[in-house]
């Protein structure tokens, strides 16, 4: 979580902390640089485009990986924050999965890492998309509080993805955004699906 956290808030301050804003254009994996502390650092800004103050976005051809790129941007070009906000959302997948974005030696429903997770948190089957190889798993409350972010994040409307200081607030849980139903809550997605988030006598 501090490496996915480390990012996000580099992404805030690239989107929100200076003027002009700057659109990396090309956050994945191999971009995001670790110190032996595992501190985090946004690296490769070869494609990455200023935004200037009153432009809502920019035109241009279009750039990056296949699985990152956000689809408003793939299909006629136009970028903003928004577009990095996409790949982010992509990235926290593939953080918690252990896949890659796609990933054509998997069956046909699992090629597409979004759409996969979309199904198997529909299906409440959100225990099992968690990378097996990991020595330490998430609690319940984190992961979902992870899902919850990444999909607000993978939003098909790019009105609808949040701010990279949203997400921070999101994942820092400050700005938990759910409706209260006794033990349970219930939180809605972008994509429409829902997640439930019962609470423990463990801190998460």
């Amino acid at each position: 979580m501090k490496v996915i956290l480390g990012t996000t808030k580099a992404l805030a301050y690239l989107h929100e902390g200076i003027e002009p804003k700057v659109v990396h254009r090309d956050i994945k994996s191999s971009n995001i640089l670790l110190d032996n502390e595992f501190n985090c650092k946004v690296s490769d800004f070869g494609l990455a485009k200023l935004l200037g103050s009153g432009k809502s976005y920019l035109t241009t051809r279009v750039m990056g990986l296949l699985g990152y790129v956000a689809p408003e941007y793939a299909n006629t070009g136009m970028l903003n924050e928004k577009s990095d906000v996409y790949s982010f959302g992509v990235l926290l997948l593939e953080a918690v999965t252990g896949r890659d974005p796609v990933d054509y030696g998997r069956p046909a429903s699992e090629v597409n890492l979004v759409e996969w997770i979309k199904f198997m948190v529909g299906s409440r089957r959100s225990e099992e998309v968690v990378d097996p190889s990991l020595e330490i798993k998430p609690s319940s409350k984190s992961l979902k509080l992870a899902l919850l972010a990444a999909l607000k994040c993978v939003d098909p409307d790019s009105t609808k993805r949040p701010k990279m200081s949203q997400v921070v607030r999101l994942l820092e849980a400050e700005d938990y955004p759910l409706r209260e139903d006794r033990k349970t809550r219930r939180i809605q997605t972008p994509t429409n699906l829902e997640i439930s988030v019962t609470d423990s006598p463990t801190s998460a």
